[in-house]
């Protein structure tokens, strides 16, 4: 949910009781009680998600979610843009013939839009956090991949200061080892924090948690020029 800059709210999210059929996506506008203004659905005959909105420059709203309606094999990262009463105006997937996901999606100081989530289609195995950026028509302009042998996930992302993105997510390719009986394996997870150039080229990254699964959710700037970031823990608490 955000808030729309006539201080009324959107919400984003899916649907199984409207739309097309399975899951859709789903935009809503409420007034500043919360009664609804308008609602949109968007997908066809598979399920299609949204899990994150913003509003763009010219009012109207940028989505970011996976459908398998639309795209290639399995499923693929969905990016919608609307006018400012919810009406499509274009859409774009991006992903190869696994499953890709967009998690969080930003404008950003050119114009354009820039996505993280995660793709098992490239990247290094299991599914690596994925980060595209496209410009103000959804025209992709590059993607990287960050991530192992494991299983990575971005979840949100924030275009920092000097032009560049912090990313937070989890990973499970890296971070703390145990030993059990056999072999030494990683943790099941640990909270993550990526910090890369305009072009996403990795400047660096740091990884937060203990012997548990630990996830990295959300992640703003701050005043003094540094991030927060709030996510899971099964190692504290």
């Amino acid at each position: 949910v955000i808030e729309s800059k006539d201080g009324r709210y959107i919400i984003a999210g899916w649907t199984n009781s409207y739309g097309a059929g399975k899951l859709d996506a789903w935009l809503i506008k409420t007034d500043t009680t919360g009664n609804e203004i308008w609602n949109r659905t968007y997908g066809g005959s598979g399920d299609d998600n949204i899990f994150s909105v913003q509003e763009t420059m010219d009012g109207g709203y940028i989505l970011i979610g996976s459908t398998e309606s639309y795209g290639s094999d399995d499923r693929d990262l969905w990016l919608i843009k609307t006018d400012p009463e919810g009406y499509k105006l274009w859409d774009k997937t991006f992903g190869g013939r696994d499953f890709d996901s967009g998690s969080s999606v930003r404008n950003t100081k050119d114009g354009g839009y820039i996505i993280a989530g995660a793709t098992k289609s490239y990247g290094a195995g299991g599914s690596d956090v994925w980060l595209v950026k496209v410009n103000q028509s959804g025209k992709e302009q590059w993607n990287k991949t960050y991530g192992g042998s494991g299983y990575d996930w971005g979840f949100s992302i924030q275009q920092t200061n000097d032009s560049g993105y912090i990313i937070a997510g989890s990973t499970e390719s890296y971070g703390l080892l145990v030993t059990t009986s056999g072999p030494e394996k990683r943790i099941p997870g640990n909270a993550w924090l990526i910090k890369t150039d305009s072009n996403g080229n990795e400047l660096w990254n740091r990884i937060y948690g203990g012997p548990k699964e630990d996830n990295g959710y959300s992640v703003q700037k701050t005043e003094d020029g540094g991030y927060i970031t709030v996510g899971a823990t099964k190692s504290y608490g």
